[in-house]
């Protein structure tokens, strides 16, 4: 996380924090790959592609995974998600296979792009999960779910112009100052413990921010405190004339 959103994980609470300055970007810069562990692959909503021959992958392969030999990759371009945020997860025998698939998906634009924790099969093997004899799945289908407490972006938008949701902007004065949601009010997540009180107790209430990043954390906040809430987990500009762009993360 950034050095900011670091300070303010500490201010609610949190211990053990600490901060990579130069982030995702920094990292893949340096030539670093992502790797997804086998609890994440288990259960999250991914498309996983394993890279390795038919008959390897009919020996044994994870359930949900995606038969693509890493030689038609290219070939199976048109199969990926429409949404470039889709997490998408490579594993495969041979792990600078696995990399070249990732910078092909790089490639193609998709910005969440990871391996699976090397050596693929006999990782998730290692942890004790089953594994899938016979063959694989030829086609990809993702469909895109909310995390819990995540509202979408249509929802967002609608409740922007329902008097009966409160929103909540939980960036800085300053950035709400210089454009933000119109019908937004701005507590600020540092000082949103202090500010409770502020908040009707009877209504649905939205938080954002920027990222997704601190509205997650106030959202976590204000579920604890009994409120029903809502976080949104997207890209959001505002302007000081009323405009926005709000785009998936």
């Amino acid at each position: 996380m950034s050095p900011k959103s670091a300070g303010l994980a500490k201010k609610l609470g949190y211990e053990n924090v600490k901060v990579y300055v130069q982030g995702v970007p920094g990292w893949k810069k340096s030539g670093h790959y992502l790797v997804s562990t086998p609890d994440y692959v288990r259960t999250a909503n991914i498309v996983l592609i394993d890279l390795r021959a038919p008959a390897a992958v009919t020996a044994g392969h994870i359930p949900k995974a995606v038969g693509i030999p890493a030689e038609n990759l290219e070939a199976a371009k048109d199969q990926f998600p429409e949404s470039l945020t889709a997490p998408i997860v490579f594993y495969s025998d041979n792990i600078e296979v696995a990399k070249k698939a990732v910078e092909t998906a790089r490639g193609w634009r998709y910005k969440n792009v990871t391996l699976l924790e090397f050596p693929g099969v006999m990782a998730w093997k290692e942890k004790g999960y089953e594994v899938n004899t016979g063959p694989a799945a030829e086609e990809i289908v993702y469909v895109r779910k909310l995390d819990p407490g995540q509202i979408s972006i249509a929802d967002f938008e609608a409740a922007l112009k329902s008097k009966a949701i409160t929103v909540i902007d939980v960036r800085g004065p300053a950035e709400y100052a210089a454009g933000h949601f119109s019908r937004a009010i701005n507590i600020s997540l540092d000082e949103l413990p202090t500010r409770l009180k502020e908040i009707p107790a009877n209504k649905f209430v939205v938080v954002h921010c920027r990222t997704g990043v601190r509205g997650e954390m106030a959202y976590l906040l204000l579920k604890e405190k009994g409120f029903d809430v809502k976080y949104l987990k997207a890209g959001c500009q505002c302007k000081s004339d009323g405009t926005y762009m709000i785009w998936e993360m």
